[in-house]
């Protein structure tokens, strides 16, 4: 799953948050795309904007397509 504005906008109202240009770029930027060879869940995108937004970078991990066990997200895709 990507995220494109239009849903980081529905994200925006269902959760009461109003972000920043800047957040939103920094978001768009990082679940904009997918990081082959994995791939981001709903999940994993509305953890890592909460954890974003609570201290300023994205710290949970990520799954494997497929796969159920994680790696840290410290890697650069």
């Amino acid at each position: 799953m990507i995220l494109t504005k239009k849903d980081l906008r529905k994200w925006e109202e269902s959760s009461f948050t109003l972000l920043t240009e800047t957040q939103r770029n920094a978001i768009l930027e990082r679940f904009g795309t997918e990081p082959e060879p994995y791939e981001w869940s709903e999940q994993d995108i509305g953890v890592q904007i909460r954890n974003y937004l609570n201290c300023g970078e994205f710290v949970k991990s990520i799954r494997l397509s497929g796969v159920p066990s994680t790696i840290p997200l410290g890697m650069a895709f």
